[in-house]
């Protein structure tokens, strides 16, 4: 089995991260769980501290790619085989990640792939992850099926070749281009579609950035 990271952005998330770091440390240790608190004004930082896990903390919110590289960069400096990120709000089941594991046997990068369907997805987030699919798929020439899902495995050898200066949402799209045009393997494992009370955060904003670092892959 590889050693395995598992980083986890959170933001004002003190009433989950709790229970998803013990659910994570089923499978890692919590001296092998990265937590960046970005900007939180609740105690999600001492939620976490109180774990034992390794906290990374944003004096403000940068965005969840900004989180997501600080943790990289952190983990890239131990001797890590690979590095599963997760969200901080439920919506990713951490019994999951023997899964994402497993699949590492065969692929550089895993994503988690949900139902994509209008009865299992919001609208709006079903019509922007088709959309983004199928343009990804276009442009790499690689057959993706969950672009944007954020429950991902990333071999660290990935993490090193392959740089992002995104800060928000965008940064997982620019990683998964980047990858897949430089030839590392891409594989998808299905996962449950969960959704609960928490609202996106995704914006307007986020599609123009997506549309920015798409445009960007061809230059």
């Amino acid at each position: 089995m590889p050693k395995v990271a598992v980083a986890i952005p959170a933001h004002n998330a003190a009433n989950s991260i709790g229970e998803v770091i013990s659910q994570v440390a089923r499978f890692v240790s919590p001296g092998d769980i990265f937590v960046v608190d970005d900007g939180s004004s609740d105690q999600t930082d001492l939620v976490a501290r109180g774990h034992g896990v390794w906290l990374l903390r944003h004096s403000k919110k940068r965005g969840k790619g900004s989180a997501l590289r600080d943790a990289a960069g952190k983990i890239l400096e131990l001797d890590y085989e690979a590095v599963i990120t997760l969200d901080s709000d439920l919506q990713h089941d951490p019994a999951e990640i023997p899964l994402f594991i497993a699949a590492s046997g065969d692929f550089d990068v895993v994503i988690g792939k949900r139902t994509i369907s209008v009865g299992n997805m919001p609208l709006h987030r079903y019509l922007s992850n088709s959309i983004t699919t199928r343009l990804i798929s276009m442009r790499t020439g690689v057959r993706i099926e969950d672009s944007q899902c954020g429950y991902r495995l990333y071999k660290t050898r990935v993490l090193k070749a392959v740089h992002s200066d995104c800060n928000h949402y965008d940064y997982e799209s620019d990683l998964l281009i980047k990858a897949a045009l430089a030839g590392f393997r891409v594989g998808f494992v299905p996962i449950k579609t969960i959704y609960n009370d928490s609202k996106s955060g995704m914006r307007t904003i986020d599609i123009l950035r997506f549309i920015k670092v798409y445009l960007r892959s061809f230059f």
